[in-house]
């Protein structure tokens, strides 16, 4: 119980650094690779809320996208192998898929910068929410 509080706090907090690097993207797609499905579903319907008030541009937009990519993630990951190699090229296919779908309905120009810099937190931002719920620091399975 106390992991889920700890999602959510992270969620709350990175909300203001969603814009420089994007953060909540990391802790959705780590949440649909190391939970339950249902709460990856909710947890990813709260962020993309969150989004939305947060940053508005169009309301519901987020939701709908997150809602989207989590639910094609869930059911892919039945079907990936568990290793940090394959981890982070999923990650990156999930982030540019999401990125590429903001981009086409809100028609925003891309912005390599914020991508690059998410990239490049991916594999700290993964450690460090692992080692926060799980007390270690990568989950073998």
């Amino acid at each position: 119980m106390i992991r889920y509080l700890v999602y959510f706090i992270a969620l709350y907090l990175a909300l203001p650094f969603n814009a420089i690097t994007d953060i909540v993207a990391i802790i959705v797609f780590f949440i649909v690779t190391e939970e339950d499905e249902r709460f990856a579903l909710v947890f990813s319907f709260i962020a993309g809320l969150l989004i939305d008030l947060y940053y508005p541009v169009r309301l519901g937009i987020n939701t709908l996208i997150y809602l989207t990519v989590t639910q094609s993630l869930i059911y892919l990951k039945k079907y990936l192998i568990r290793n940090p190699l394959t981890t982070f090229a999923t990650f990156i296919v999930f982030y540019l898929i999401k990125t590429a779908l903001a981009n086409v309905i809100i028609s925003s120009p891309i912005n390599l910068a914020l991508i690059f810099c998410t990239v490049l937190t991916f594999f700290p931002m993964m450690l460090l929410l692992s080692k926060l719920t799980f007390g270690i620091w990568m989950r073998k399975q």
